[in-house]
This record gives C-alpha cells, structure tokens and sequence, in this order.
C-alpha cells in the first residue's frame, strides 16, 4: 500500500469495525480490509503498518487483520512489542515522508 494512504486506512478500518459497527458495518468492513489486503497489499510493509497501528494507538485492528492473514498480524505484534521505535526515530520517518509527499507533487 503506498505510504500515503496508509494512514487513511486505518483510520477508515478502525471506523468501519468499531465506531459504527452494526451488522451492515461489519460486512462493509471485512470487505475494505479484504480489499485492502489483496488488492491494495495493506501488509507490504509489515513495519510501517505497525507504526501506523502504533501512532493511532488502533491496535484492536490487528485481530481483525488476523482474520485474514495471522502470520502478517503475527509480525505487527512483535514490531509494537520489540522494536521499540523512539519518538526520535517517528518524527525522523514523518519528516522524510512529508519530503517524499513533497517531492510526489513535483511529478504529477
């Protein structure tokens, strides 16, 4: 999933499986994470959705991502619980991805 919209994305699960949740929700749900997963390769980059998790503070997400892939959601658990990111070393990603995103503009 590109870097940009994965911030989004959890946002929109998170929203979709627990704000709102009702039975329709809850179809809709598995639905977009489905899609998410398989078209969109939401666990490409299994450090960077673990940071994602991490800074939403969303981690009731990743048993809904076991739901459809538990070694991937097996991985997330491990990056929040042992690699121990710094504030420091967020706020360096964060810089670099504003420059990347900046730098994105320049193409289109």
């Amino acid at each position: 999933m590109k870097p940009e919209i994965l911030s989004t994305a959890i946002e929109t699960l998170t929203g979709l499986f627990f704000r709102n949740n009702n039975e329709g929700t809850d179809f809709l749900a598995k639905r977009t994470l489905d899609h998410y997963i398989n078209d969109l390769d939401l666990l490409g980059y299994i450090n960077s959705v673990a940071v994602e998790i991490d800074k939403q503070r969303e981690w009731a997400l990743i048993p809904k991502l076991r739901l459809f892939d538990s070694k991937s959601a097996d991985e997330i658990e491990v990056a929040l619980g042992g690699l121990g990111y710094t504030d420091a070393e967020i706020i360096a990603s964060d810089i670099v991805f504003e420059e990347w995103k900046k730098s994105q503009k320049h193409c289109q």
